[in-house]
């Protein structure tokens, strides 16, 4: 009994061990992402939702109808990427398939962020209305080869200031 005891602490000790660095670095990233979402719904709350008013146009359709006594160019761009652990649950779950949360978190997390981020810049130019944004993301891997599952997503938001 005894021995059967120590052959099984000797096969479920390092699998726990070894799941442990995931699951917490995964954790911790978790709690990380839902802190600084908090502070940017906070934001947004202060500054009002992005680019939800006829100030903040994503097409032209009316620009050709307004005058401006100067333009900006507006630009911003910001990376992010998911903790090692949830890269490790994220390649063990697309093992099964199915719908990565944790790269829908930080895929939603970068858009809002650099829109808001896009809206503050323009404020501090004194622009009273955004036009033509556009919002851009690409994947960033840190390897040579494709094969690396270590990544990051930037997101280039730009769009034209007018000051009237």
């Amino acid at each position: 009994m005894s021995e059967t005891l120590i052959a099984m602490a000797w096969i479920i000790g390092p699998l726990a061990v070894t799941l442990l660095f995931p699951f917490t670095s995964w954790a911790l990233g978790r709690w990380y992402q839902n802190r600084i979402m908090n502070v940017l719904l906070e934001k947004e709350k202060l500054e009002g939702a992005s680019l939800q008013n006829e100030n903040h146009l994503s097409t032209a359709s009316t620009t050709a109808l307004m005058s401006a006594q100067a333009s900006a160019l507006l630009h911003v761009s910001i990376c992010v990427g998911p903790s090692i652990g949830q890269i490790f649950f994220m390649w063990f779950k697309s093992l099964f398939g199915g719908r990565l949360q944790s790269y829908d978190f930080v895929l939603e997390y970068g858009r809002r962020e650099v829109l808001l981020r896009l809206r503050e810049q323009a404020k501090s130019l004194g622009c009273t209305s955004i036009h033509n944004v556009r919002l851009e993301t690409s994947v960033i891997s840190s390897a040579r080869n494709q094969d690396s599952k270590r990544a990051s997503v930037e997101f280039l938001a730009f769009a034209t200031g007018l000051i009237q």
